[in-house]
């Protein structure tokens, strides 16, 4: 495994598709932190800094910019990473013929495809990790924030539950590298699993609360009709992964975060209104924030499980013929 896992890194890190990935992740992460850190200046400017005291630095990655925080922007379009660096795993190495050779040697092939996946890992791990550091480095030199113990062990924590949820992603890609025989099928494949996970799991939320919320007056709802649309449309959305993170990423990152509750009760605010009352409201430990992520870890964690014991399952049921 230990050979299979030094191959893989090496064409990681050697191709040319991952270094695109990660100069295009790079580009919007910056875009991103710099119309974020735009409105926190502006905050800043207007005498708000002992009210954001502990989550300034935080706010980078939770305020939102023209259209998506950098958190959301990263639980939408952080599964390309994975995806593109999994989708072919095995379906390359079973077109080459290569495959065979593989499994013609004493290697087991759930070696095989743990090597692949810990190869994935560790290159996510090192992209990731540049870009938290450039990020802070960045903030710090252009306005000044400097984080604090606190607000740096979130982002810790947050490191390593980006790596969980990329690990998810990557397990999936594996799984229908498995499943497809070439490597066209697969990426079709994963292309549709992240349109469906990312943007039609929402939509079907909100067409599933609107045909069940009973509204009396559709122009004129009131508080308890838009919080009962909400838990509804939350409660389908829940199912999918980029949803899981993303509340899983404002628990972590914002402390003043209470979970979904909190998001109920300030339902018939305006976004932008939500984000502006839970910045003024006091915060809670990272402990409490910890116990308030453990179900989300629980759902990332068993579908990651869960995906790479399929992708497990269908290998072994495959037979491998030398081309």
């Amino acid at each position: 495994m230990r050979t299979i896992y030094l191959k893989e890194l090496a064409d990681h890190f050697s191709s040319l598709r991952f270094l695109l990935m990660a100069s295009l992740v790079f580009m919007a992460s910056v875009v991103g932190v710099y119309l974020a850190g735009q409105g926190v200046r502006e905050l800043l400017s207007r005498g708000a800094g002992p009210y954001l005291e502990g989550r300034a630095f935080l706010m980078l990655f939770t305020a939102p910019g023209a259209m998506l925080s950098l958190a959301s922007l990263f639980a939408l379009a952080g599964p390309l990473a994975p995806l593109v660096l999994g989708f072919d795993s095995v379906s390359r190495e079973r077109s080459q013929g290569t495959l065979s050779k593989i499994l013609s040697q004493p290697v087991y092939r759930d070696e095989v495809l743990l090597g692949k996946f810990l190869a994935g890992l560790a290159a996510m791990a090192v992209l990731l990790a540049a870009l938290l550091l450039i990020l802070s480095g960045l903030a710090m030199l252009g306005l000044g924030l400097v984080p604090s113990a606190g607000e740096a062990a979130r982002l810790a924590c947050w490191y390593l539950l980006s790596l969980l949820y990329l690990g998810l992603w990557l397990g999936l890609a594996i799984l229908l590298s498995v499943a497809c025989r070439s490597a066209p099928a697969s990426a079709m494949a994963c292309a549709a699993l992240w349109v469906a996970a990312g943007f039609f799991v929402p939509a079907l939320g909100q067409t599933v609360a609107g045909a069940t919320v009973v509204v009396a007056d559709p122009s004129a709802p009131t508080r308890e009709e838009r919080a009962a649309y909400d838990r509804v449309s939350r409660a389908v959305t829940m199912a999918s992964p980029p949803a899981v993170f993303g509340e899983a990423s404002r628990i972590l990152l914002d402390p003043s975060h209470r979970g979904s509750r909190q998001d109920l009760s300030i339902a018939s605010m305006s976004r932008l209104d939500r984000f502006l009352v839970s910045q003024f409201q006091g915060g809670v430990g990272l402990g409490q924030s910890l116990i308030l992520l453990l179900p989300h870890l629980a759902v990332l964690a068993a579908a990651a499980l869960v995906s790479f014991f399929l992708s497990f399952l269908v290998f072994a049921r495959q037979e491998v013929r030398s081309a």
